[in-house]
């Protein structure tokens, strides 16, 4: 494969990626709980025990992908859902991947 083949097909696997993770984050309220779960009772994210070091929140029974921060303006990860992991897993395999595809077209093409 020549590099500017190899740029094209990241450049679109990167745009299905991104594609992806939309489908994820649009359908989230404002409050980040996903549609299914507007009709739940409250969760609330100010438990103790469910941060660790005051940054990380990890609580498996929370339904929700992103709590709001519990200091300043913006979201986190609930690092007790299945999802968070399964979609940082597939961040850094598809990084993986491109770097890997990269570097042997790179050499290649040499």
């Amino acid at each position: 494969m020549t590099q500017p083949v190899v740029a094209e097909l990241l450049a679109i696997a990167l745009i299905v990626a991104i594609c992806a993770l939309a489908v994820v984050v649009i359908p989230l309220n404002r409050r980040g709980a996903p549609i299914s779960t507007r009709n739940r009772p409250q969760q609330r994210h100010d438990d103790e025990r469910y941060w660790y070091g005051g940054i990380i929140y990890a609580n498996p029974d929370d339904p929700n992908l992103f709590v709001p921060k519990r200091l300043g303006l913006g979201w986190t990860l609930n690092f007790g859902h299945r999802r968070v992991w399964q979609s940082l897993f597939g961040l850094i395999a598809f990084l993986a991947l491109s770097i890997v595809i990269g570097t042997v077209a790179g050499h290649q093409g040499r």
